[in-house]
């Protein structure tokens, strides 16, 4: 399927548009969702769709905050106009731009060719890099701000904090104490449609949905931010500083803090902290199955010793949902078979992607399998060693094509050990 074809029984593009807190606060939210899409970035694998978050501020000034990916353009600029016809035409006076990646920026050249008299605010980071997404804007329409500014707009003034590396040099945030929002990019963002378009719609409150944003939000956040948890964290504690209701990212849902909070996870996930010390991951690179076979025989060893187990087939599922897992669990099983005197593809894969996104302070196995000379083993053992505080629990344990009595009890062996080793982290951590 083509990644721009859409779901059965939906319409390619939706836009959703609702209120954020009080309708006198003058804030709207422009929900536009993409049901077509099948990967994010070319590589993020989507069962569900994409949102693009881009909100208007009215006041004595109107101000229009980020604008959208392409896919979504037409339509988002077709919502716009008719919502400015509503307000008895009136024009936006700034368009601000925290964040110039194309999935926010793309419609920003048409945008300011239809609206003449409006300004550009962003960073002088952006300021620098703007004529690379949006061809044609004269700088005397770009306004470039820095950390603390503001920008009065009638009965309130707009905050400016830079935000660089969350995840780009450019990004800024944008906080109105008016409505104590949070304008916040890409930060709190999330993967998928569904639950942005049912908040956006009224269908879903977000005390609804504690129990599904955290796994979306944290496959984004590890995948998209999670190299730059120090750049994130002193975005964080800047935050701390403010009276925050509402959280608008560009992805995903608003979030109403006083019905459901999140912070807490994102300081977590900025932190390499463990969110499931009792959970372990079994990831196995399988080239005919035998390796994958010994992983479910481990991970059913694992849950009879009383420890929460997933097993990732690399080859079968999705890498960027494996690379989540490994940072939300407390200990990862590295499972590969030798191949062409190397790991598997697809096991160098999920080692470099953990490297990209700085893996670390965790326990960690070896599994290897090999049928005349194994060698994943100690090529594993090199890669976890070049990563901070990854402590490697057990001894390398060597399967022969397939299991058998002696690679069974080597297993049985590693269970207990990971085991022992879990409970002991809990424990010096409770």
């Amino acid at each position: 399927m083509n990644h721009r074809q859409q779901q059965a029984g939906t319409t390619p593009v939706e836009i959703h548009r609702s209120h954020v807190g009080e309708s006198d606060g003058g804030v709207t939210w422009f929900c536009c969702v993409d049901n077509g899409i099948r990967l994010f970035e070319k590589q993020y694998p989507l069962a569900d769709g994409m949102s693009y978050d881009s909100y208007i501020i009215e006041d004595e000034k109107l101000v229009v905050v980020d604008t959208v990916d392409h896919s979504v353009e037409s339509a988002w600029l077709e919502a716009l106009a008719g919502f400015l016809g509503s307000r008895g035409s009136r024009q936006p006076d700034f368009l601000i731009v925290q964040h110039l990646e194309p999935d926010h920026s793309a419609a920003i050249e048409a945008f300011m060719a239809a609206y003449h008299s409006c300004r550009i605010v962003c960073s002088a980071k952006a300021a620098g890099m703007l004529p690379q997404f949006a061809r044609g804007v004269d700088a005397s329409r770009v306004m470039a701000v820095k950390e603390g500014d503001s920008l009065p707009i009638g009965s309130r003034e707009l905050h400016f904090a830079m935000a660089p590396m969350v995840h780009w040099p450019e990004v800024m945030v944008t906080y109105d104490p008016k409505t104590r929002i949070l304008f916040s990019a890409d930060a709190f963002g999330t993967f998928g449609r569904s639950l942005a378009a049912a908040v956006a719609s009224g269908e879903q409150a977000c005390t609804a949905f504690a129990k599904d944003w955290p796994d979306e939000a944290r496959r984004y956040y590890i995948n998209i931010c999670g190299k730059y948890g120090a750049q994130v964290q002193a975005l964080l504690k800047k935050a701390a500083g403010l009276d925050i209701r509402y959280l608008c990212p560009l992805h995903g849902p608003v979030i109403d803090l006083s019905e459901y909070n999140p912070v807490d996870l994102y300081d977590k996930w900025s932190r390499y902290a463990v969110e499931f010390p009792g959970r372990c991951l079994v990831v196995a690179a399988s080239l005919h199955g035998n390796t994958v076979e010994a992983a479910r025989e481990l991970a059913s060893m694992l849950e009879a010793s009383g420890v929460e187990a997933l097993v990732f087939d690399l080859a079968e599922s999705d890498m960027s949902e494996a690379v989540s897992q490994a940072f939300a669990c407390g200990a990862v099983v590295f499972m590969s078979a030798t191949y062409d005197g190397s790991l598997v593809p697809s096991m160098s894969t999920f080692i470099s992607r953990l490297k990209s996104k700085n893996w670390q302070k965790r326990l960690a196995a070896i599994v290897e399998n090999g049928s005349w000379a194994p060698i994943a083993g100690r090529l594993l053992e090199k890669e976890l060693a070049d990563m901070k505080d990854v402590k490697i629990v057990g001894s390398i344990v060597r399967i022969n094509t397939r299991l058998d009595d002696t690679s069974s009890e080597g297993l049985r062996v590693l269970a207990s050990d990971m085991t022992a080793a879990i409970n002991a982290t809990q424990e010096a951590e409770a």
